[in-house]
């Protein structure tokens, strides 16, 4: 990792990197909006960032060298986010605090009705879009229908941020990354609620809907 690199530039190409996978936006624009800043100024950085070899600039848009994909910590965390909450909130407080940007996995509607044998209250589209919205995400995208590693190979983080009671087994995880060719880390986070979670919270207004 470039020791040269200050907070700010760690910043920038953080929100580099998830600018790939805004969709609502052209990079440009989501750069201008996170970053605080104004046209101008933003390629005038990205310009003296090209010129270090951090970032490429292909028809304006940016992209990460891979001495700039080096300088930063890439996160990734999944889930379903049926109905928000404050353990979800919590877990990717503790997920982006890891690294430098944060891509969150949103479970397809076929997975969730897969793994929860049930259909999400909201759809896959509702809930990556809830998910974007919050401040400690950098971006968000659908998860693969098939394979939880499809969408690993996509982002290439640096860490696994896994949920208190995710399923997924971090020794699964590794052998199956460092079989296609990934060094990464991944993490079991914790919660300060355990017992909130959306299922709980469905079931109870259930109840309530039935006194």
């Amino acid at each position: 990792m470039e020791s040269a690199v200050s907070p700010r530039t760690k910043s920038i190409l953080a929100k580099v990197y998830a600018s790939r996978f805004v969709e609502e936006l052209s990079p440009i624009d989501y750069l201008v909006r996170v970053l605080e800043t104004d046209e101008s100024t933003l390629i005038s950085e990205l310009s003296e960032l090209e010129n270090r070899a951090l970032v490429k600039m292909a028809n304006s848009v940016p992209s990460l060298t891979r001495r700039g994909r080096k300088a930063i910590v890439v996160v990734m965390a999944g889930g379903a986010f049926d109905i928000l909450h404050p353990g979800h909130i919590e877990t990717l407080e503790q997920a982006r605090a890891l690294g430098d940007a944060l891509i969150v996995s949103v479970a397809r509607d076929s997975t969730f009705e897969k793994n929860k044998s049930r259909k999400p209250h909201h759809n896959e589209l509702m809930r990556r879009k809830l998910v974007s919205s919050i401040r400690t995400v950098d971006a968000s995208v659908l998860g693969s229908e098939t394979d939880i590693l499809e969408t690993v190979m996509r982002l290439k983080p640096d860490i696994i941020a896994l949920g208190y009671d995710q399923f997924h087994s971090e020794e699964k995880i590794l052998l199956e990354v460092k079989n296609r060719g990934l060094d990464l880390k991944v993490v079991r986070l914790k919660s300060s609620v355990p017992d909130i979670k959306s299922s709980t919270l469905i079931t109870n207004s259930e109840s309530l809907r039935e006194i």
